[in-house]
């Protein structure tokens, strides 16, 4: 009766021990939700101060696609939010997905915001959110964000 118990109880822990490993976040995909907090508090900021923090978290070669194609670069993304173009009553997230690649990180989510975007309204739907991340200095900066409006 004892090695009938001791091999169920060995297939038992082996098949617990990777759903557990699938349930936790690595460091990285932890490191990458808190920048993605920071991002979101600073742009809900918004205007100067909201600015002056993501000065400091974008890469200097941020570029920021927009649903109709546009392409803004740091600059632009900044100077939008200076000067009141781009404002933000609320921000949310869902659906994020991420997948760290050594230094880069590849994030996917929906992002509902009620505001403006460059001065046009924010998309009612939301948007379908790429954002892709590299680790530098210790620190996730973003250096490329597109964004999908999604259907009604």
């Amino acid at each position: 009766m004892k090695p009938r118990f001791v091999i169920v109880m060995l297939i038992v822990l082996a098949l617990a021990v990777p759903a557990t490993m699938l349930a936790q976040q690595s460091k990285a995909e932890k490191e990458v939700l808190a920048a993605l907090e920071e991002f979101k508090q600073a742009n809900l900021k918004g205007g100067a101060e909201g600015a002056a923090i993501l000065e400091k978290l974008y890469a200097d070669d941020y570029t920021r696609i927009m649903t109709d194609g546009a392409i803004y670069r740091k600059a632009q993304t900044l100077d939008s939010l200076r000067a009141g173009k781009t404002k933000y009553e609320s921000f949310q997230y869902s659906d994020v997905k991420i997948r760290v690649y050594g230094n880069t990180a590849v994030v996917t989510a929906i992002v509902k915001t009620v505001g403006t975007t460059y001065g046009g309204p924010t998309s009612p739907t939301g948007v379908r959110w790429t954002q892709v991340l590299v680790k530098r200095g210790g620190k996730w900066q973003p250096v490329l964000l597109q964004t999908t409006r999604l259907a009604s």
